[in-house]
């Protein structure tokens, strides 16, 4: 179960048939429910603004380790059990969290935003796991499928909600809330790149913007369709996302920016493939979302699922990019 293989090797083996069982839950998630049973008559953990071992800002130093490695981390928190999982001992969490980590090719971001979170989640005294959710193949990315896949298996997982989260994004305080919102928020609306002296210059661009951390609950998520399956490459499914959610009357919130800051870290930037499709795409966001979106489910296939010590890893076909995106390319 614990066999890692890159997205390059398993391009060039053959498609296996899809290994979930839609209808049997995972062995992993089965054990933390019984563990859950065992413990239904511990209090209830106090909410996050009512959380006295928090500890407000976190030093960002250890996001320049560069070479961290799996075991590692998992050496460095031993409580997390496979699939990321962890809940408290001496509360009972209210909801259920997954984080679900879109990834391609930053190997060093991933391992060093596990060991990062961890520890906050901890303290917040959330129930959580983290699904990582990448493309089979090398061809040009679909955020949006990939999504759309790890919300199906968070949907095994009995979870809550999700919080969909980039793996460059990192929270500079712990009161940063990752906990099931009450509607949709925008956890990363307050960016800045690592090593930019002045933090307190932020601003959200549009209304719209979604992009970087976004907490759905579960009903919710079914509610607007899931993401958009539509495009390719780089750019577009989180700004449809926005339009989604406000086509449907939903208040996007926003935490706190005197706390809820994150750094970026610095990598080689994307340009989109085909802004002119995209902007096409965007003009039909709020009309298009109930047939484009999670029911679709012809659009992408489980290619392999491993339950790894820190995540659930996901590899997922999205299938072949239309030929007007790839003549973009």
């Amino acid at each position: 179960m614990n066999s890692q293989i890159s997205a390059e090797e398993l391009n060039r083996l053959p498609l296996p048939e899809p290994i979930i069982n839609q209808n049997k839950p995972l062995a992993a998630e089965l054990l933390h429910q019984d563990e859950e049973q065992k413990n239904a008559v511990l209090p209830e953990c106090p909410a996050i603004l009512n959380n006295n071992g928090l500890k407000g800002h976190v030093g960002q130093a250890g996001l320049l380790i560069e070479d961290l490695q799996e075991d590692e981390v998992a050496d460095a928190n031993s409580e997390i059990v496979p699939g990321g999982q962890w809940k408290p001992k001496h509360c009972r969490s209210k909801r259920k969290v997954a984080v679900v980590i879109p990834y391609r090719d930053r190997y060093s971001h991933l391992i060093r935003l596990l060991n990062f979170l961890f520890p906050i989640l901890q303290r917040q005294l959330l129930d959580f796991r983290f699904i990582v959710t990448e493309q089979y193949g090398t061809d040009l990315f679909n955020k949006g499928r990939i999504m759309n896949a790890a919300f199906r298996l968070a949907e095994k997982l009995q979870v809550d909600c999700v919080i969909f989260h980039d793996v460059d994004m990192f929270p500079q305080d712990d009161r940063t809330p990752y906990d099931c919102p009450e509607q949709p928020r925008h956890i990363g609306a307050f960016v800045s790149n690592l090593g930019y002296h002045n933090i307190f210059l932020f601003r959200l661009w549009y209304n719209e913007l979604v992009g970087g951390v976004l907490a759905l609950t579960m009903d919710d998520y079914r509610s607007i369709n899931g993401y958009s399956n539509l495009y390719w490459a780089w750019g577009g499914e989180d700004d449809d996302m926005g339009k989604r959610l406000l086509s449907q009357n939903y208040t996007i919130e926003r935490p706190n920016q005197e706390f809820a800051r994150f750094s970026m870290l610095k990598h080689g930037k994307r340009k989109r493939t085909a802004p002119k499709l995209i902007y096409k795409l965007l003009e039909t966001a709020g009309s298009r979302w109930e047939k484009d979106g999670l029911n679709d489910t012809g659009k992408w296939n489980i290619v392999k699922l491993d339950v790894k010590p820190l995540y659930y890893h996901l590899i997922v076909d999205v299938g072949k990019p239309p030929k007007e995106w790839q003549n973009e390319k």
